[in-house]
């Protein structure tokens, strides 16, 4: 049955009116060290048209307010294309559910190969960084953007909203570090907001040379827990970035993050944002994931920790199954 929310429609987009596609060229400016896209380049691309289909039906800026767990399944190579499409399924009054779909591309046989996709949710926003009304309604066009539809009202009224953040803590002494950043004006999308994509960015980063401090080697993103962008980032806000190995497994490590904002000039401190990156160490003779030093715990709070850490790979790994089977069925609603 199709939902039909009560918000005034100034404007009506059918799904396939608000896709966009980006394509960009992957270039030694983008890859990691293994010569594939870095994660951080791919989640600010996928952040980036995400944020332009928003704002192509919001008329105005629109933040990143939530995405979906990220799996990588595939790596776009030097060399080749990224093809990035994003499009809105069902607006709120300030809220737009959308998907982005990323595929490498090579451009000399024309050929797509999925590397992932993930739903997304943004708030237009005023200049004062308040949810504004979009005032516009999304109207299926067919049977297929109406599954889409329903389906994107369903994931909103599913989504639980953040009752708190995890206290991070590593699970042996030295395997954590603190960062810190200042906001410049490169990070800003709009009303000196920052871009939720360059965050994403910065923190993948930094997982990753956690992940590499302890495997000893080469580590990429493997998959980025959903996450929650609970306070806005402003221009001069220092960013104070904690990231801690919070649990290991054969060739994986997972790295929790908490950014908090300050205000330089009040001092007011705010959480922003916390997740789980999954960093897979990586054999640079073979390509494939390789084991990472096995970590024994010597007390109870070692044990404590460990296992609420199996239990997210396990749920990590439950959720993967499922985004495999389901991601081949994610088209953009063209026709």
């Amino acid at each position: 049955m199709l939902k039909v929310l009560a918000v005034e429609c100034k404007r009506t987009y059918h799904i396939r009116d608000t896709i966009v596609e980006t394509v960009r060229l992957v270039t030694n400016t983008h890859i990691n060290p293994l010569g594939a896209l870095h994660g951080g380049n791919a989640l600010k691309w996928m952040v980036t048209a995400g944020s332009m289909s928003a704002m192509k039906v919001a008329r105005g800026p629109a933040l990143l307010a939530h995405i979906d767990n990220v799996f990588f399944i595939n790596p776009i190579r030097l060399g080749k294309n990224a093809v990035i499409t994003s499009w809105i399924e069902y607006v709120g009054r300030s809220s737009m559910e959308g998907t982005i779909l990323v595929e490498e591309e090579d451009p000399l046989t024309d050929t797509r190969r999925l590397t992932t996709a993930a739903h997304v949710t943004y708030v237009a926003v005023d200049e004062n960084i308040r949810p504004r009304p979009v005032n516009a309604c999304i109207k299926p066009a067919n049977t297929i953007e109406e599954d889409l539809y329903n389906n994107a009202a369903k994931r909103r009224e599913e989504r639980v909203k953040p009752s708190g953040f995890p206290e991070l803590r590593p699970i042996r002494e030295g395997l954590d570090m603190t960062s810190y950043k200042l906001v410049n004006p490169e990070d800003i999308v709009a009303y000196n907001a920052m871009h939720a994509g360059r965050l994403l960015y910065i923190v993948d980063e930094l997982a990753g040379i956690l992940a590499m401090r302890y495997a000893k080697g080469p580590a990429v993103t493997a998959a980025v827990d959903a996450t929650d962008f609970i306070s806005p980032i402003l221009l001069a806000d220092i960013l104070e970035i904690y990231s801690a190995v919070t649990f290991v497994g054969r060739s994986t490590v997972e790295v929790g993050v908490r950014v908090r904002t300050i205000n330089p000039y009040t001092g007011e401190e705010k959480t922003a944002a916390t997740s789980f990156f999954t960093m897979v160490h990586i054999s640079p003779e073979t390509g494939r994931p390789a084991p990472v030093p096995r970590l024994e715990a010597e007390s109870g709070w070692q044990e404590e920790l460990l296992r609420e850490g199996a239990e997210r790979m396990a749920r990590r790994k439950s959720l993967l199954e499922y985004f495999k089977r389901e991601v081949s069925k994610i088209r953009p609603p063209r026709v």
